[in-house]
């Protein structure tokens, strides 16, 4: 009988082992979490050098407007600093912004008087230097998207100097002027496909000037330890009377490359 009861169970044991996969099969799945950005908690910085082939427009205090193509600029172009950079930890970012552009050109003529035809020659160099500073917190962030808000300021500054000469008469002149504002705005990056990405920035402000502001959009692609992008930015102020400006658009396609460390 002993015998007869180990086959039993034995027996039994067999179909419990065949109708394990089924049972398995019919109970409910655990529910997985849904995938999420992973924020590093650890610092990362990435500094990006750019080149802006920007075009500049501007309105003078007497009325009268200045433009500037980016061939002219290139053409007067004396020395240009561009760079980006950010220091990130988590789900907060401090950013800065740098452009510094100095031109110089000439224009000669023939200015017809009374006396007879006179030389005149007109000397112009022009010095900028843009930055715009900030502290964000990414207020989104999923694997494809990330959305950062933030505020800081923008700091405008301006020279121009003016030689003329005409004839046996010359002249000088010199103006510069400076002005700061407090800026808010959204910064943000989409990631469309496995390398390719869409970068987006907007901001807004006021202050020493009555209104300023800044568009840029660009397509980045992923190259492991560096990012390549193009795109276009637009910046502008309204204000009065700075370097005898009453205002000042600089806008134009970007090239560049983001570092990561």
């Amino acid at each position: 009988m002993l015998k007869d009861g180990l086959s039993t169970l034995a027996g039994a044991v067999a179909i419990v082992a065949t109708q394990l996969p089924a049972l398995a099969a019919d109970l409910p799945l655990e529910p997985q979490p849904a995938p999420s950005r992973i924020v590093e908690d650890r610092w990362t910085f990435k500094v990006t050098p750019y080149l802006w082939a920007a075009s500049l427009n501007a309105e003078t205090r007497a009325g009268d407007s200045l433009e500037l193509p980016f061939r002219d600029v290139l053409k007067n172009l004396n020395i240009a600093l561009m760079a980006t950079a950010a220091l990130e930890k988590g789900r907060f970012g401090f950013y800065s912004d740098l452009v510094y552009m100095h031109l110089e050109g000439s224009e000669s003529t023939t200015a017809n008087l009374v006396n007879g035809p006179l030389n005149a020659r007109l000397d112009v160099t022009m010095q900028s230097f843009i930055t715009t500073n900030s502290l964000g917190y990414a207020f989104v962030e999923t694997p494809s998207t990330e959305i950062a808000g933030f505020g800081g300021f923008r700091y405008l500054w301006l020279k121009t100097d003016l030689d003329f000469s005409l004839g046996g008469f010359s002249a000088s002149a010199s103006t510069d002027g400076q002005v700061i504002d407090a800026v808010a705005g959204l910064r943000g990056e989409t990631r469309l496909a496995d390398r390719w990405s869409v970068v987006y920035y907007g901001d807004i402000g006021t202050g020493q000037s009555d209104l300023t502001w800044q568009l840029y959009g660009a397509v980045g692609y992923d190259m492991k330890y560096l990012d390549l992008f193009a795109g276009y930015r637009y910046m502008g102020w309204r204000f009065d009377d700075v370097a005898n400006l009453d205002s000042l658009d600089v806008h134009g396609p970007v090239i560049g490359a983001r570092f990561r460390f």
